[in-house]
């Protein structure tokens, strides 16, 4: 039994959720053995989960810590203290500390390591079977600095993903019960301002299409509270009155099943009457490990696709939200050749095909667009087909079928397709000419 147990834990592979912001970080992980996805404690035995994003060196040491202890360390006047590692880093600048420069990429990359120091509390950092990092904006530069930042923390073997704060969104409520999929979910994210996610999903589709939209509300500010009584509750008074007008605008006339409270920002108990407009026939939650959570849930779906992931799909800001193809001959017969699908992340979607021109000088893309479309169309699973000719110009002419192209496809950001079409001719008895073709569509 023992040589068994053995053999099952050494088996396990694990599936984390790193979720990484300028205030806070998170891990959460679900594995082969558990599903469920949990929370690393940044203390252990609490339910303190979130790791504040900051550093301090020990003066006259080379003692750095972090987190909980770095606050309390800084405090203390014990050492030099550095926060805003994450925008630091993606704005690359440097420290000096005791006369030593530092770069911002740098200690992040020490930070995270500390973080995934608590997960070896749970399983060697080797066990790691893929790791998903979520943030509020997963753009290109957000990307290039963690991918920098795993290099350097050297999980060389572990897959590496990336998803914004809401697809984590959209894979939490993907791996909760199914009535909450059944209306529309907000979540109110208050760090700094108020942010509001409205997730909806569009049952008319198949695979059923969810997608997010978000407002921002600048009059929300996370005050600094007053310390004489009546001050501060003037203060709260006030934010309330703002935040109830926002939340009141945003959901009239909108079926809402279920809100998630989010942020440091909902520590204090201000939101007497926003929370009982919000609470009317409302399933209410507060906490702050969804993202993580949610990232843990995303790299679970990349490892075992679960029933619920293949039924749906989730087209947010960083997605494809088109398919597109080829209308290609196979056997006498005019079929489609599917090369991106929607639904991909865009800086992921990216393909290489090659083909034989049957005729002319140029072919066409099929582009099938999945949103905007008119819900009578839309149920009857009739999609409007966009056609984009690919134009060849100086093409030698060749008999039908005799000239081979090989196309490459890539997004340069979520609503660009770029194609590079190149002539590899037909071998030996009509060489390539060498031309090379570039155009680029708007998905829009």
């Amino acid at each position: 039994m023992q040589i068994k147990n053995s053999i099952e834990k050494k088996n396990i592979k694990y599936m984390v959720g790193f979720d990484l912001g300028d205030r806070d970080a998170q891990i959460s992980f679900c594995s082969s053995k558990q599903p469920e996805a949990e929370t690393v404690p940044a203390v252990a035995g609490t339910q303190q989960y979130n790791i504040p994003t900051v550093l301090c060196k020990r003066a006259g040491t080379g003692q750095w810590l972090y987190g909980r202890e770095a606050l309390q360390a800084a405090q203390a006047g014990e050492g030099a203290f550095v926060e805003n590692l994450f925008s630091g880093a993606l704005e690359e600048r440097v420290t000096v500390i005791e006369g030593v420069e530092y770069d911002a990429l740098t200690l992040l990359t020490l930070f995270v390591k500390k973080c995934f120091g608590l997960f070896t509390a749970i399983a060697p950092l080797d066990k790691i079977e893929i790791l998903m990092f979520t943030a509020r904006q997963a753009n290109e530069r957000t990307i290039e600095v963690i991918r920098q930042v795993v290099e350097a923390v050297g999980l060389r073997d572990t897959k590496i993903f990336f998803q914004n704060h809401e697809e984590s969104y959209y894979y939490y409520l993907l791996h909760q019960l199914p009535e909450f999929r059944q209306e529309a979910s907000v979540i109110l994210d208050f760090n700094e301002i108020l942010r509001v996610y409205l997730l909806e999903w569009n049952r008319r589709t198949v695979p059923i299409v969810s997608f997010v939209t978000k407002w921002n509300c600048p009059d929300c500010v996370q005050p600094i509270w007053a310390e004489e009584e009546n001050e501060k509750k003037r203060q709260m008074e006030k934010l309330d009155g703002q935040a109830l007008e926002n939340i009141i605008g945003i959901f009239q006339n909108k079926k809402i099943g279920s809100v998630f409270l989010i942020g440091n920002g909902f520590q204090e108990n201000w939101a007497n009457r926003s929370l009982q407009y919000i609470c009317r026939g409302r399933r209410v939650f507060k906490g702050n490990n969804l993202y993580s959570k949610g990232a843990a849930f995303g790299a679970l779906e990349k490892l075992w696709p679960t029933k619920e992931g293949k039924e749906h799909t989730f087209l947010g800001e960083e997605k494809l939200k088109t398919n597109i193809g080829l209308q290609i001959l196979r056997e006498e017969k005019e079929v489609y050749l599917p090369l991106l699908d929607a639904g991909t992340d865009w800086h992921d979607a990216a393909c290489e095909k090659e083909f034989y021109l049957e005729s002319g000088d140029g072919f066409c893309v099929t582009l099938t667009p999945l949103t905007n479309v008119h819900p009578e169309k839309e149920a009857a699973g009739k999609y409007p087909v966009r056609y984009e000719k690919i134009e060849l110009s100086g093409l030698p002419e060749r008999p039908a079928g005799a000239t081979k192209l090989h196309i490459a496809m890539y997004l340069s950001d979520a609503e660009i397709l770029h194609i590079k079409t190149e002539d590899l001719g037909f071998g030996e008895i009509f060489p390539a000419s060498g031309l090379i073709w570039e155009q680029d569509i708007s998905l829009e």
